[in-house]
């Protein structure tokens, strides 16, 4: 393990003995600093669950003003501060819990401009580390939170007022990058996602950092296209606002789907007066049960549905006015299929 970049380059790390410690490697470390390599001169950074302060100290080594390292390990800590006398820094190290290392560093003021959470795998704690990092307000306005963790675990719960602005796989973890952004939820069973459909996530694109396609997962329903082939048709019609969506899919109340996401609006769109009506109600109910504020639009066409996008491709007609020219032929194979 070694210092990548910077003043201390090629400066070689202790590690922890054994296997209680898992130290990011240099690969995704160098991964981690492409990201944000634009954000460590003269930041305050902050090396949650140090390990061995690698992170840390290749902050320090690439011009970070001030790095706090924070871990309740003991032979972390002795790793740690060898590895700071080595490169010959001067550095505070916690030796605290994070709850306890959290709330002391917020009691004395600190805010950061980036914080380092590479928490034990598999063990939840992301989840409270993030809420308590939101509750204290110790994350810069525009700072950046980056989250390691074992690919494919479950998901875990973004609070207000974070989001996931980018995410990358490399190996067997998951990086990814989170600031402070304003989040709008688009909710729906898109089968298929329509022109219709694309405004409004344009629309919710121009006011919002963060926009939530999220599919609805009815098990009373047939869809003609499977979730796989909803959420590529999603990707490929808003490729032009890519980096500011997430696609996902959910089953239940789409309050609930806000909830663990931390997102505070839902945008829906109306063709008529009745939708509107009945949108109004469910505006109501979104905001009495979840504190959720619902955006009403007025569709850009009100003859574009998914309903008739379908019967379209099953009368064999021609849908280009109707969906993304990219969607296209995948969507007229699959009318076809269901046609035989």
């Amino acid at each position: 393990m070694r210092v990548i970049a910077g003043k201390y380059r090629g400066f070689n790390l202790r590690s922890v003995a054994g296997e209680t410690v898992r130290p990011t490697t240099d690969r995704i470390k160098e991964a981690i600093f492409n990201l944000i390599q634009d954000e460590i001169k003269n930041a305050t950074v902050l090396d949650l669950f140090a390990g061995t302060g690698s992170l840390g100290i290749e902050s320090l080594s690439r011009g970070a003003k001030e790095t706090i390292f924070c871990d309740n390990f003991a032979e972390s800590i002795k790793v740690v501060r060898a590895n700071l006398d080595k490169v010959k820094e001067k550095a505070e190290v916690v030796v605290r819990d994070y709850r306890a290392a959290l709330s002391e560093l917020a009691m004395r003021g600190y805010v950061f401009d980036i914080i380092f959470l590479d928490p034990p795998y598999g063990k939840h704690i992301e989840d409270e580390a993030l809420q308590i990092i939101a509750d204290k307000e110790i994350l810069n306005a525009s700072g950046t939170i980056i989250l390691e963790r074992k690919r494919g675990l479950p998901d875990y719960s973004i609070p207000l007022p974070f989001a996931v602005i980018d995410e990358r796989d490399y190996g067997g973890s998951t990086i990814s990058i989170i600031r402070k952004a304003t989040k709008i939820a688009f909710t729906g069973t898109f089968d298929p996602f329509t022109l219709g459909h694309k405004y409004l996530a344009e629309k919710a694109a121009d006011e919002y950092d963060m926009v939530y396609v999220a599919i609805l997962v009815n098990p009373d329903k047939k869809p003609m296209f499977s979730i796989e082939k909803r959420m590529k048709f999603i990707e490929k019609s808003l490729r032009s606002i890519k980096k500011k969506v997430k696609i996902a899919f959910y089953d239940g109340l789409a309050i609930d789907f806000c909830k663990r996401n931390g997102i505070q609006y839902i945008i829906r769109g109306v063709r008529n007066n009745e939708a509107m009506e009945y949108e109004e109600q469910m505006a109501t109910y979104n905001r009495t049960h979840g504190g959720i504020t619902t955006v009403i639009v007025s569709a850009k066409d009100s003859n574009i549905s998914s309903t008739f996008v379908k019967e379209k491709l099953l009368a064999g007609e021609d849908i280009s006015a109707y969906v993304d020219r990219a969607i296209i032929k995948e969507l007229m194979v699959e009318g076809k299929r269901w046609k035989t």
